[in-house]
């Protein structure tokens, strides 16, 4: 945690889009010991898809199933940063293992506003609750919702005891008026907030300022912004350390120098096919 705020490096599951979810294991490792090195919080792998509905993917695309892997790659460096992964509840799924089995620390369930069923939600906030995780709720595709919507979300969260709820600027349409608002009805509903922006319009670091100002409890962020579905860019890990007093120094460079390796590498089964 920096400056009271938890801090999620979301590379390896944005950058996965492009890769594949494969990535060298000397370069996770280097980018979990940068963030360990940094006092950032979490950083996310990947998800929890099913394998035969969507196969052909790197370790980090499976986190469940590819347990025993990731082991092993995290086996000499894990310490105290947390591994999160999410679990897209409108996606085929793999089955969970306990936590006491698991690398991973922390769930974020990732639940599309529009297509938000609190019934659903609600198992598998207690599923993952009950096999001894950290459970996240992070709302995608949150820019276009009313705050009477949020408002529902704040109040289901608070009541399933989460974490922290998190809102996803998917289509990078929210504006000044949305944060605030929104970050005050989680607060007075007893609730922590994160945010998760993408850069589409050049307006993720903006709101971030804004969001930090008004106490935001979680801020996710990419190394060189990279990342995404679209390639539409996140909030860069850069600013986040600048606006907090940090220096990445020399581990910075190597981070963005073998992300970008990582990135020139050629897989038939990414994206950028």
């Amino acid at each position: 945690m920096i400056n009271n705020v938890g801090i999620f490096d979301c590379t390896l599951r944005e950058v996965g889009y492009q890769t594949g979810w494969y990535f060298s294991d000397e370069f996770v490792k280097n980018l979990y010991k940068f963030a360990l090195g940094k006092g950032i919080d979490y950083v996310e792998l990947g998800f929890f898809h099913n394998e035969q509905a969507d196969p052909g993917k790197g370790n980090f695309r499976y986190c469940s199933i590819r347990n025993d892997e990731i082991k092993e790659t995290f086996k000499h460096v894990k310490n105290i940063t947390k591994l999160a992964a999410m679990r897209d509840v409108q996606r085929p799924l793999s089955e969970l293992v306990p936590k006491k089995d698991s690398i991973i620390d922390t769930i974020r369930l990732l639940t599309r506003s529009h297509e938000t069923d609190f019934a659903v939600l609600e198992e598998h906030v207690k599923l993952c609750h009950d096999l001894g995780y950290e459970v996240f709720i992070n709302f995608t595709s949150a820019g276009y919702n009313s705050m009477d919507k949020n408002a529902e979300f704040a109040e289901f969260a608070s009541k399933v005891g989460v974490k922290s709820v998190e809102f996803a600027d998917t289509e990078s349409v929210m504006t000044k008026d949305y944060v605030t608002n929104t970050i005050k009805i989680c607060h007075d509903a007893g609730l922590k907030v994160g945010v998760h922006l993408h850069d589409k319009n050049g307006t993720a670091e903006e709101l971030a300022d804004l969001a930090l100002s008004l106490g935001a409890d979680y801020m996710d962020v990419t190394h060189l912004g990279l990342g995404g579905k679209w390639r539409d860019g996140n909030l860069t890990m850069e600013y986040l350390l600048r606006k907090f007093g940090v220096k990445g120094g020399y581990e910075s460079t190597i981070i963005k120098n073998e992300l970008i390796e990582e990135l020139i590498k050629y897989h038939e089964y990414s994206v950028a096919e």
